[in-house]
């Protein structure tokens, strides 16, 4: 696995929901991290991802399509849940 910037993702899997593991960020931007896994459905990526705490601090959700907006993200590390 490597660490893909933001348009790489959004290239390889346009208008999909994808699972960053330790993701990068540029101020309040995803701006690359790990594919963990990837879907059209978002809550197959709930119920369907491997358990990625076993192998990453950190992972996002993102979407790649056009974003809603005033749509927040959570960034999730082992032990808190971090809203920005």
């Amino acid at each position: 696995m490597q660490t893909q910037t933001i348009d790489q993702i959004k290239a390889t899997y346009p208008d999909e929901w994808v699972l960053l593991g330790d993701p990068t960020l540029s101020g309040a931007q995803v701006a690359g991290g790990i594919v963990i896994y990837h879907s059209k459905d978002k809550r197959e990526i709930a119920y369907s991802s491997p358990n990625w705490r076993d192998h990453f601090q950190s992972a996002i959700t993102i979407f790649t399509g056009e974003q809603p907006k005033n749509r927040k993200f959570w960034l999730l590390k082992q032990k808190a849940v971090l809203n920005h």
